[in-house]
């Protein structure tokens, strides 16, 4: 039942989905069948010159973030408490967890954790009790950085197509990952998929990573199926209609 603990975020895993990800294994609410290979993540090119300053206040940036009747009515926030990683295994008095390629754990971190160096950072979690998932988090840096940033986080997902772990109790997880086909989002955006897979059963999740102005956001869903893209592709266009400053209808 532990084989999920170690997953972090979806990979996120995203923070809330680590949570309820526990819940969707133990309860064996999906079933692993072989799954074809995923298609690549695609490359996406920043924005030559980025002119937009920068966020730097944290509380400004978290308010940006998605809430309230932006959220769809099933799902209801995750209050994890200052100071707590949602994305961390819970202790335990042998940690057998790893990833392998070690670099592939940060796959769906929170930007500011994959990218060092930015000046505000946020993060948003969500639940529905279908064990389904919402994280939202972004990073604002320097302009000088925020392009470098953005590349930073898609290179890493194109490094770490299959990799494999173990969570704390030594129980085998598989994770794969690939690209999404998505219209671009912001001013540069890449979408991708993750599947991670323990025990015979498998947990999906889908993100979109882009780039407003100096700010790196990431909106990920995750769930026992496969998530629907256009779910996605709302809440990624209502986030960055956020960021940008553009009240939605």
């Amino acid at each position: 039942m532990s084989a999920i603990r170690a997953i972090r975020k979806p990979g996120t895993w995203s923070g809330g989905a680590v949570l309820t990800a526990a819940a969707v294994f133990a309860a064996g609410c999906s079933s692993h069948h072989d799954a074809p290979s995923l298609p690549a993540v695609s490359a996406a090119t920043a924005p030559a010159t980025i002119t937009a300053a920068p966020l730097t206040d944290s509380a400004t940036l978290q308010g940006k973030l998605l809430a309230g009747a932006d959220i769809p009515p099933e799902f209801e926030a995750l209050d994890v408490g200052p100071g707590t990683d949602a994305n961390s295994p819970p202790s335990t008095s042998t940690n057998r967890s790893h990833t392998d390629p070690a670099d592939c754990a940060k796959v769906l971190d929170a930007v500011s954790d994959q990218v060092p160096g930015a000046s505000a950072h946020g993060a948003v979690h969500y639940s529905a009790a279908d064990f389904d998932s919402i994280d939202i988090d972004a990073a604002s840096y320097p302009s000088s950085a925020a392009a470098k940033a953005f590349t930073t986080v898609q290179d890493l997902l194109r490094r770490c197509g299959s990799y494999s772990g173990t969570d704390a109790d030594g129980v085998a997880i598989s994770y794969q990952v690939g690209g999404l086909d998505e219209p671009r989002a912001g001013d540069a955006s890449v979408s991708f998929q993750v599947r991670t897979s323990s025990q015979g059963l498998t947990l999906y999740s889908a993100a979109t990573v882009a780039l407003v102005g100096s700010t790196v956001v990431q909106v990920a869903r995750a769930g026992q199926k496969p998530v629907d893209p256009a779910a996605l592709r709302t809440l990624t266009g209502t986030q960055i209609q956020r960021l940008q400053g553009i009240s939605g209808p």
